[in-house]
């Protein structure tokens, strides 16, 4: 009975910790943002935060696994299961693009997941097994190693165009286009197909669903996310524990 109202708290603290630390990054950026900041808006000392996450990066993994499972969900929810695996693709990368405009705290935010040692290592393997799925047909002979190699390099394409703030001269459909042509060439599809594609995603109306996703985001920190969530980097935190 004990240990069950002792993870009950756990758990509480957790949602706590969470939802305040969402907020902050919302509003200031990843970068900027403190366990100190953190523990002060929930009233509670730092080693408490410090339980319930051991690092303010644990905190960042959280977030991240949660936002990049959404996004691929969210296009795929809107394409149908049965889309073009290259306009998924198109969509869910100009996705992540539109959202790093909508704020510079969300630019540092993305900046950091892809960045930080954790998260891009989450990024990376997970995308891996999408990208087998995607562009097996164009790379026949690659295993799922391969993907996760190339993934690093199209993944470091998509950090430095995060970091380059639009403006008049370079527009975020320049920008999405551009990246495109360097992913999928890393991928060896096509010419023809390349250019077919980036007229498609330039159509979408992703600046929307990028606003839509973000204000998800918002929403679900506000209710404490689901116990799903937390249960999640409960169980990634007890991983690296013992690795």
């Amino acid at each position: 009975m004990r240990q069950g109202k002792r993870y009950q708290r756990m758990e509480e603290t957790r949602a706590q910790v969470l939802r305040c630390a969402v907020e902050l990054f919302m509003e200031q950026g990843y970068r900027e943002t403190t366990l100190d900041q953190i523990a002060s808006r929930i009233d509670r000392t730092k080693s408490s935060v410090l339980r319930a996450y051991h690092d303010k990066e644990a905190i960042l993994y959280t977030l991240v696994t949660y936002m990049f499972g959404v996004q691929f969900s969210c296009i795929r929810s809107i394409l149908g299961e049965k889309a073009d695996p290259l306009l998924i693709y198109g969509a869910e990368t100009a996705l992540q693009l539109h959202i790093c405009e909508i704020s510079e705290p969300l630019r540092d935010l993305y900046t950091a997941a892809y960045t930080l040692p954790t998260t891009m290592d989450y990024i990376n393997r997970n995308t891996a097994k999408e990208l087998q799925k995607i562009f097996g047909k164009y790379l026949p002979d690659a295993a799922e190693s391969d993907f996760y190699e190339l993934e690093l390099i199209s993944s470091s394409v998509m950090r430095g165009l995060m970091t380059r703030r639009c403006d008049m001269y370079f527009t975020i459909d320049k920008k999405i286009a551009l990246f495109l042509r360097c992913a999928l060439k890393i991928f060896d599809v096509p010419a023809v197909e390349r250019e077919a594609l980036i007229p498609r995603v330039l159509k979408m109306e992703i600046a929307a669903l990028a606003r839509s996703t973000v204000e998800n985001t918002i929403r679900l920190a506000r209710a404490g996310f689901d116990k799903d969530t937390l249960r999640a980097s409960a169980e990634e935190d007890r991983e690296v524990d013992e690795s």
